[in-house]
């Protein structure tokens, strides 16, 4: 996952700390240093006024211009006026629901909402499965939405529950909800010549999840820890197990041109799809909190500001 960065807009009463997500922090310089301070003190303040914040956390490193700060360097003006950046990185972060769940002091509530996320994307699983399209050039091959579902309840969700809500969702059509695609359904979908790509659709569920809570879903492509990346390594996963078994029952070079080249084109399609919309669920929890339209891509793209008073 991307660094967590905080564009400093200095003032001589406030830091304003902005999140890889476009979340702006404010931060009061202290009386006795002002824009003196030392770094281990920043720290300090920031580690008691937002630890419990997950874009933040307690295990942050500060950076400047992709240098680590050493504690005992001082955050002089120079380092702080508006065309510096100081970066805050981590080694994993909490998804999207665990987020919006940190303030919750509730266990038993952070647990139901777990719980009915679970179920909803296996439901939402289910109801992308069945919307199918053709492209113009393998008219005979449909696309689905199934893929893109569980990129975007992995994302969402993290590897953990993004996991259980693939499990559920199989287990469902198992049972016998005509949940497969083609409303399809039956324990025979797990054995058969296409069954890889369901197990497929489990580990890439995994690697996404786990991608996300290393910050991925706040980076839109042009870095190596962006989503387009999760998405292309989570597709690559589910080509990887699903053609070797649908190879079993009709041969590598039929398993290559009926189950692998004519979906790549719709596939990337997907992909891009997603690549557009998760980090920007970030950007609109950013926009709300602080009326303040921020999108990266890895590389500073455009600024769509408010005016604000």
């Amino acid at each position: 996952m991307g660094p967590l960065e905080l564009d400093v807009l200095t003032s001589f009463d406030y830091y304003y700390a902005e999140t890889l997500s476009g979340r702006k922090l404010k931060i009061s310089t202290t009386e006795q240093e002002g824009l003196n301070e030392s770094v281990e003190s920043l720290k300090k303040r920031i580690q008691n006024d937002f630890s419990q914040d997950s874009e933040v956390g307690d295990d942050f490193q500060l950076l400047h211009n992709g240098k680590m700060l050493s504690d005992q360097e001082r955050l002089v003006e120079r380092l702080l006026n508006d065309n510096n950046v100081l970066q805050v990185r981590r080694k994993s972060y909490s998804c999207f629901v665990e987020h919006l769940l940190s303030q919750q002091k509730s266990q038993w509530k952070k647990w139901v909402v777990r719980v009915i996320c679970v179920i909803v994307g296996s439901l939402f699983i289910s109801a992308m499965t069945q919307i199918q399209f053709h492209l113009p050039h393998a008219k005979e091959v449909p696309v689905t939405m199934q893929t893109f579902a569980v990129f975007l309840i992995a994302s969402l969700l993290g590897w953990k529950m993004g996991m259980i809500s693939v499990v559920l969702y199989l287990l469902e059509g198992i049972a016998g909800a005509p949940f497969f695609s083609s409303r399809g359904h039956g324990a025979h979908f797990m054995i058969g010549a296409t069954s890889g790509y369901l197990y497929g659709f489990l580990l890439a569920a995994g690697l996404v999840g786990w991608l996300a809570e290393r910050g991925n879903d706040r980076v839109y492509v042009f870095h190596w820890r962006s989503t387009f990346i999760s998405m292309i390594l989570g597709n690559l996963i589910i080509y990887i197990v699903g053609v070797p078994v649908l190879s079993h029952y009709i041969g590598m070079k039929l398993a290559v041109s009926k189950g692998l080249l004519p979906f790549l084109v719709g596939d990337l399609l997907k992909i891009i799809l997603c690549t557009a919309l998760i980090p920007s669920i970030w950007k609109l929890t950013a926009f709300i909190f602080n009326k303040d339209f921020s999108f990266k891509a890895g590389v500073a793209l455009f600024d769509i500001k408010s005016n604000k008073k």
